[in-house]
């Protein structure tokens, strides 16, 4: 029911600013988080492209793949983030206590939850290519991996903050399943 003038990946980049700006597209930090993964995606495949010759083809192959995936999926992430955000407010307008609400709630949570999870599994394809990186590449995988941090960090702030909107036993779980994602990020970014 969302749509509110398209999908975030038909907008330009100035629409994008300027709608993260105004509550009606429902573009919070969940949205935010998926944008920061795709665009590190991105540049991680800009530095795969820089390190092919130091590449067995079919690693960078594989890489590429994987990229693409991740940087598709987590624009789709995206969206499914504005679809829930927009359902969980609908939700809670209608009565904050409802099954209705819970479910939504609980959607609200899994979703920045997922996008997570391909931050995750994007860190671990950033550190595969580290090794490989060309001395002029090496900033971008920088940027990459700071983008991919704060995807990840920006993914597990908008799950803890439905938490309280769940019953305390699920909300004690999900807190857990957080902490799982927040203790496989390397300590410091740079890493």
């Amino acid at each position: 029911m969302l749509d509110r003038e398209g999908s975030i990946a038909d907008w330009t980049v100035s629409q994008l600013v300027e709608r993260m700006r105004r509550p009606r597209y429902r573009c919070g930090g969940g949205v935010a988080a998926g944008l920061s993964i795709a665009q590190a995606a991105a540049l991680t495949d800009l530095v795969r492209r820089a390190a092919r010759q130091q590449l067995p083809r079919e690693v960078a192959d594989k890489l590429a793949e994987d990229l693409e995936r991740i940087a598709v999926s987590a624009l789709a992430q995206a969206e499914r983030d504005r679809e829930a955000l927009d359902g969980l407010l609908r939700a809670l307008r209608l009565d904050q206590g409802s099954p209705s609400a819970t479910v939504a709630a609980e959607r609200a949570t899994a979703v920045p939850l997922e996008t997570a999870d391909l931050g995750l599994a994007l860190a671990a394809l950033i550190r595969s290519v580290l090794p490989h990186t060309p001395t002029f590449a090496a900033s971008d995988l920088e940027a990459a991996r700071a983008l991919c941090r704060a995807g990840i960090e920006a993914a597990l702030a908008m799950a803890r903050a439905n938490l309280p909107l769940l019953s305390p036993e699920r909300a004690e779980v999900l807190q857990r399943e957080i902490l799982q994602r927040r203790a496989r990020l390397p300590e410091h970014p740079q890493a």
